[in-house]
């Protein structure tokens, strides 16, 4: 018996994933966008300096898959935080920038 993609429950997971260079790239675009309230990039870059630095609730040099759980969790929620509660219209922007998606049509061009 097959399951069909669409049932099953990593799907969340994996798009996450598949994505997340993506997130990354418009996650450091926002960062440097003046428009972001300062609190959602002071918890990020917390939150980078903690992942990257050698003490943690959990060490990885004790628990490693906890650990490393740990700071992939608390990264995907400080990256999650910066974009949803980031204004919306900056969000859009940076992303479709970042797709590759002209902002405004040419003058004299049906869209």
């Amino acid at each position: 018996m097959r399951i069909p993609l669409s049932r099953l429950p990593l799907r969340g997971l994996f798009a996450i994933i598949v994505r997340l260079p993506q997130y990354i790239r418009l996650s450091f675009r926002l960062l440097f966008e003046s428009r972001v309230p300062w609190h959602l990039k002071l918890f990020y870059i917390g939150v980078l300096l903690y992942v990257v630095s050698p003490f943690d609730l959990i060490p990885e040099a004790i628990f490693p898959p906890l650990g490393f759980a740990e700071d992939i969790v608390l990264y995907l929620v400080a990256l999650h935080n910066l974009i949803k509660f980031s204004p919306s219209d900056v969000v859009k922007e940076h992303a479709e920038q970042l797709a590759g998606k002209p902002d405004d049509p040419p003058p004299g061009t049906a869209v």
